[in-house]
């Protein structure tokens, strides 16, 4: 028995089985009643022709053709051809409506489908701020469409440039390359062809370039809103002492100009010589015997010659030595004298022999051929005469000796 106020759910079996059959019921209802309501909203949907654009209002520069889509739009009705034009325009404005890229007067819009057309209109001179009322017009069999619209004739900027280097300063030596990159950019509403100039200190050349191409420019065009990227190449003499270096680029077109600086950071370059005992190329030496001649070692560049090694590729069995084999600075327009010890080979004979010399430095180096007139010892001369002269005593003995027999 149940406490007395509480009753069991569902203790009526009549009231749990109709309840349990209205669920089951609306499951299977729920399809049915979503397809109905689906066709009920199709049923709604809006049938019809239209013709639309995004930009119903919209201004132009005087003279200068503007484009604005247009599209001409069928829901639910059979394949419409639809007449265009334009309706309202004053005197000395052109216009015409483009589609696939070409002229048209009439278009057919499909069922359910959409054609995507172009209004080109190009304003006359003058009127600059007035608003202008026009009309796109459709006539189609059964009805007739009109798409309002309206333009202000706004006044043409002249071309405006600009110039801005990416990398308005670079660092290398007299041999480096400097290319700048250099956007330049038309911001005004006229097209242009720019002229490009350029000042440069003495002996330094200056060229343009479009981007990566070879061509080399003096002047290009430039349309309205466009950027272009230039390379301007600048080239100093090998000569060009360590130093900053501005170079000054500009641009003219008409009555628009711009410039900008650009900056060299030159930081110099050694240039190593070496010449032989005054200036010769030349010497002598004895076989066997140590020969010591003083080279000199000269900088005409701009920056310090640094650890300045020598060596030497001499004949088979010589020796060379330098003193010392190592120079650690020549300042530029400096010179050292290195002394170069040869030694020919004791079994030289006499003649000239060819005794390369080389000069390696951080960033330059140089090398010389000396030649050396090696001449036999003495010693050995007057071993030959005694060779000779005993040879000659025997020969005199023995024909008095044995001479008379």
């Amino acid at each position: 028995m149940n406490p007395a106020g509480i009753r069991a759910p569902f203790s009526n079996p009549t009231t749990y089985v109709a309840t349990a059959l209205f669920a089951v019921g609306l499951v299977a209802t729920t399809p049915q009643a979503y397809a109905q309501s689906a066709a009920g909203a199709a049923s709604q949907a809006p049938t019809g022709l239209w013709l639309t654009t995004p930009y119903p209002e919209f201004s132009a520069q005087a003279g200068k053709t503007v484009s604005v889509p247009l599209n001409l739009a069928n829901r639910g009705l059979p394949p419409q051809r639809v007449e265009l034009g334009v309706d309202g325009l004053l005197d000395g404005w052109k216009w015409e409506i483009d589609g696939g890229g070409k002229p048209v007067t009439a278009a057919i819009a499909g069922s359910d489908g959409t054609v995507s057309l172009t209004l080109k209109l190009t304003p006359p001179a003058g009127d600059i701020g007035k608003a202008v009322n026009f009309a796109v017009s459709g006539k189609a069999s059964t009805e007739a469409l009109k798409l309002p619209m309206a333009m202000t004739v706004a006044k043409t900027e002249p071309a405006k440039l600009t110039l801005e280097p990416k990398l308005p300063a670079l660092r290398g030596t007299a041999k480096s390359a400097f290319d700048f990159q250099v956007d330049i950019k038309n911001d005004g509403q006229e097209d242009s062809t720019v002229n490009l100039l350029s000042k440069a200190p003495p002996g330094f050349q200056v060229t343009f370039k479009q981007g990566y191409g070879s061509q080399e420019l003096t002047s290009l065009p430039l349309k309205a809103g466009e950027s272009k990227t230039l390379s301007v190449g600048v080239q100093p003499p090998d000569n060009a002492q360590a130093g900053q270096y501005p170079v000054a680029v500009a641009a003219s077109g008409g009555a628009a100009s711009a410039d900008t600086k650009l900056l060299l950071d030159i930081t110099g370059r050694p240039s190593v010589s070496l010449a032989g005992p005054q200036g010769r190329l030349s010497g002598d030496a004895t076989a066997g015997q140590e020969r010591t001649f003083t080279f000199t070692l000269s900088n005409s560049g701009s920056a310090p010659a640094r650890d300045v090694k020598l060596s030497a590729s001499p004949p088979s069995g010589w020796k060379v030595a330098f003193n010392p084999e190592k120079v650690d600075e020549i300042a530029p327009g400096g010179t050292s004298d290195v002394g170069v010890s040869m030694t020919p080979s004791t079994q030289a004979i006499a003649g000239d022999y060819m005794v390369s010399v080389r000069a390696n430095g951080d960033g330059a180096s140089d090398n010389a051929d000396f030649r050396v007139t090696v001449r036999t010892s003495t010693l050995w001369g007057v071993t030959g005469l005694g060779v000779i002269g005993a040879s000659a005593l025997m020969l005199a003995f023995a024909v008095t000796r044995y001479g008379r027999r």
